[in-house]
């Protein structure tokens, strides 16, 4: 959900996050689950731990688990064979694709606020969604307004036509 792994996200962080947000059933999230609540009762003592911040919620209607993953530092990726994708060939990443993350646990401090962070080291890319697609459409308007299509190759000089230069 709401992947920023292409490109950092800097709209409430001026130095960008990169981070995605992973969907899974309570099952599958179970272990992870666990390492996070030891993590901060070893790090805040237990009874402090029951109160600090989580990288986790449960999603009301579907039951669900989403897990909250960021990184100032962008995560490497690897396609569905575990091969590491190059930089240049990474694909655009859109929410519905599933993926598998990889980080570190980190319990932190920080004004008057403890809590676990999950710090995004690597992303394995196991199936990828196109993104959505608009579902919109309308029937035909004759006589109506048509908007210039600037996807149309101009007039060249030869036919009469201006050339411009970008």
């Amino acid at each position: 959900m709401y992947p920023w792994l292409n490109k950092a996200d800097f709209q409430f962080d001026s130095n960008g996050q990169y981070k995605v947000n992973l969907k899974i059933a309570k099952s599958d999230a179970k272990e992870l689950i666990e390492q996070i609540r030891e993590a901060a009762a070893n790090e805040f003592g237990t009874k402090e731990a029951q109160n600090a911040r989580m990288p986790f919620k449960v999603e009301d209607d579907t039951d669900q688990i989403i897990i909250v993953t960021k990184s100032k530092f962008k995560p490497k990726f690897m396609d569905s064979q575990g091969q590491l994708i190059s930089e240049n060939n990474v694909p655009q990443i859109f929410g519905g694709s599933t993926l598998k993350l990889a980080g570190t646990i980190y319990p932190y401090v920080a004004g008057g606020n403890k809590g676990v962070s999950l710090q995004l080291a690597g992303v394995q890319i196991v199936e990828l969604s196109q993104g959505e697609t608009s579902s919109v459409s309308f029937a035909v308007e004759e006589g109506g307004f048509v908007a210039e299509n600037d996807n149309v190759a101009a007039p060249s000089e030869e036919e009469g036509g201006q050339a411009y230069n970008f």
